[in-house]
C-alpha cells in the first residue's frame, strides 16, 4: 500500500482554523461588551437625591416617568422607557452612555433606542449641550425575566456619573 491517506488533522484543517477564529471573536466580544465597561471607574458618582435629580455635565437631570412595554420588542424581550427632564443652560454639555444595571443580578444594558426605531420627536436620546430645558427618552430592550429594581448610570462629559434608582 503505497497510497498516502490524509490524516484527520489535515482533512479538518479548515474547520479547525474557523473554530479558532470564532473562539477568538467570542472572547473579544465578551471582553468588549462585558469586561471593559464594568472596569471603567468614575471619578465621582453623583447619587440622585430624594427629588430624583442629579447635576452632571453642567445641567440638572431629573428622573421622570418609567414605563414597561411602551414600544414593540422582539419575542422574549420587552422595553423599559425612562424619561428624564434636563435643565439645559449656558454650561450644559453632552453626556456619554446611559447604562441600566439590574441590582439583583448585575446584568447591564445600554440604551437601545435607535435599534427599536423610536421617533426622535419624543425627546433626545441623551443629554446634549442645549441652552433651554428639554426632555430625554431612554429605551432599554430587556429580557422578559428582568424585573428590577435597577440603577441607571449616565456618564457625564467629565468622568463623573449621575446615578438614579429605577424601580418600575
Amino acid at each position: 500500500m503505497s497510497g498516502s491517506h490524509p490524516t484527520w488533522w489535515r482533512t479538518q484543517r479548515t474547520a479547525l482554523i474557523a473554530l479558532a477564529i470564532a473562539a477568538v471573536g467570542v472572547l473579544g466580544a465578551n471582553l468588549w461588551l462585558d469586561v471593559i465597561p464594568n472596569t471603567r471607574q468614575a471619578d465621582r458618582v453623583i447619587e440622585a437625591g430624594s427629588d430624583s435629580a442629579a447635576t452632571i455635565s453642567g445641567q440638572e437631570l431629573e428622573l421622570g416617568f418609567v414605563e414597561w412595554g411602551e414600544f414593540d420588542a422582539p419575542e422574549g424581550s420587552r422595553t423599559l422607557s425612562i424619561r428624564l427632564s434636563a435643565s439645559g443652560g449656558p454650561d450644559a454639555a453632552s453626556c456619554g452612555a446611559a447604562i441600566l444595571t439590574e441590582q439583583s443580578s448585575s446584568r447591564t444594558w445600554v440604551s437601545s433606542r435607535r435599534g427599536i426605531d423610536v421617533d426622535s420627536d419624543l425627546g433626545e436620546s441623551s443629554c446634549v449641550a442645549e441652552p433651554a430645558s428639554y426632555r430625554i427618552l431612554l429605551v432599554f430592550l430587556l429580557p422578559d425575566d428582568a424585573e428590577g429594581p435597577f440603577v441607571l448610570d449616565i456618564e457625564g462629559d467629565d468622568s463623573d456619573v449621575a446615578r438614579f434608582s429605577v424601580d418600575p
